[in-house]
């Protein structure tokens, strides 16, 4: 019994203490703190050589999307994001399983949980509200195709991108979609075709014409071309905040303030 009621008694501080941060954060009212991890995905030379040279510039167009985005709904905040930078690390995290097995997605939130902790017991910064594992992959692999996560209740995400200065505005759009998920955005996609939902997912569903757009919404993911096309946005200058994700992740709440 004691022992029972010592697990219950620190479930009970986890779920409150998670409850209460995510609170926090919905309400932005001071600068949400994210510490990333670089990580080689792979031993090439290339690629260690990139993440090597990872700082908190690296991720300047994350806080610059956040300022322009948050101000649009009245949130006055400078810095949104303050960047930190553990050491590089090649400690992978636990490979994500298939979605569609929910036994294994459960050990997987649960060992991802303790990856987690043990990444920031080893970085040596002051603790954050949100860690990001970024794994950087070599051109000759396909980082895209690596599933990419972000997870509400446990405060993490974890992108797979490219390690290449051509390609790191695009791994930016990929790091900030995954922020939005820590902060309660959902998906604005197809997961079967990829494509953008109308209307929610469309970064101006009142266009006329409606096609091409030329924007992408952050959660849909791609700018539609046509009503059967997409593409990737180049960089989160293309990206923007639809009105339901703002409403998900606490920005519209500040209108009404």
């Amino acid at each position: 019994m004691f022992r029972i009621g010592a697990l219950l008694t620190v479930l009970i501080i986890v779920a409150a203490s998670t409850w209460l941060t995510e609170r926090r954060l919905a309400s932005w009212e001071r600068p949400v703190w994210v510490t990333f991890y670089p990580i080689a995905a792979d031993t090439g030379a290339d690629t260690l050589e990139f993440v090597e040279n990872v700082d908190a510039e690296t991720f300047s167009e994350i806080n610059q999307f956040f300022k322009t985005q948050s101000s649009r709904f009245g949130i006055d905040l400078t810095p949104v994001i303050h960047v930190e930078v553990a050491p590089v690390s090649m400690d992978l995290p636990p490979d994500i399983p298939d979605r569609h097995a929910p036994h294994l997605v459960a050990w997987w939130s649960l060992k991802m949980r303790w990856y987690a902790w043990n990444m920031a017991r080893k970085d040596g910064l002051v603790d954050s509200d949100i860690q990001v594992f970024a794994l950087y992959h070599g051109r000759s692999n396909t980082a895209e195709k690596q599933m990419s996560v972000g997870m509400r209740k446990g405060l993490f995400g974890l992108a797979n991108l490219y390690a290449s200065d051509n390609m790191n505005s695009r791994n930016q759009v990929v790091i900030a979609h995954e922020l939005m998920h820590v902060f309660g955005a959902t998906d604005k996609y197809s997961m079967g075709s990829n494509e953008p939902i109308y209307p929610h997912g469309y970064a101006d569903p009142n266009q006329q014409p409606l096609f091409p757009q030329q924007r992408c919404e952050i959660m849909g993911g791609r700018i539609p071309i046509t009503a059967y096309d997409s593409v990737m946005p180049r960089s989160l200058e293309f990206c923007t905040v639809g009105l339901l994700t703002a409403k998900e992740i606490g920005f519209y709440d500040k209108l009404n303030q």
